[in-house]
């Protein structure tokens, strides 16, 4: 069932549906990638010398960024957004730490850069997975089968109709989709 979850969390809201987000001007998407990542990149920041505002104002840097890059069609998503935030966010402490004087060079600070990205993204995943769980539990039973049926198991809409006691593969396509756009509701609103 974790699988599950994981599954649909990238499916409802891949980078790409994001990105897609905010070639169209959609700001919601912001607010969910600042909330999405704040919580990793204050971990990030307080551990090397800042603290909770120093994290979300350079976290609102990185997306004034991403967000420019978007607009003005410059930016490929070659890999996670969360990756690029952090890309971003650490090279701009690392430069104020430098400006502050507390570190003479960058490198006594990045002993490690693929450690601390590879906890950070086993920690957003946990969270997104966990996120996911608690949504899914809140729709409906048939919701939940239907979801499951199709995503984790692959099942066709003919078959998905049989096995919940849908009329035919149009209702069952049918409801998919409003069950789908019922959990896309409960992400989305977690998240902020």
């Amino acid at each position: 069932m974790v699988i599950t979850m994981a599954r649909l969390m990238s499916l409802l809201l891949s980078d790409e549906r994001i990105v897609e987000m905010i070639r169209k001007g959609d700001d919601q998407a912001l607010s969910w990638l600042y909330n999405r990542n704040l919580h990793l990149i204050s971990q990030y920041i307080k551990a090397n010398h800042g603290n909770d505002h120093d994290a979300s104002e350079l976290l609102q840097d990185a997306l004034v960024i991403l967000w420019e890059r978007i607009r003005r069609g410059e930016f490929l998503l070659e890999s996670k957004l969360s990756t690029f935030l952090y890309a971003v966010v650490k090279k701009k402490w690392l430069q104020e730490l430098v400006r502050r004087r507390r570190y003479t060079t960058l490198e006594q600070l990045d002993n490690n850069p693929g450690k601390d990205q590879d906890a950070l993204e086993q920690i957003q995943d946990k969270e997104q997975v966990a996120m996911v769980r608690k949504c899914l539990e809140m729709i409906s039973p048939l919701c939940q089968k239907i979801l499951t049926l199709y995503y984790y198991e692959e099942k066709s809409m003919t078959e998905i109709a049989a096995l919940t006691g849908l009329a035919n593969e149009d209702v069952a396509k049918s409801k998919k989709y409003q069950c789908k756009k019922d959990l896309e509701v409960l992400i989305r609103s977690a998240w902020q």
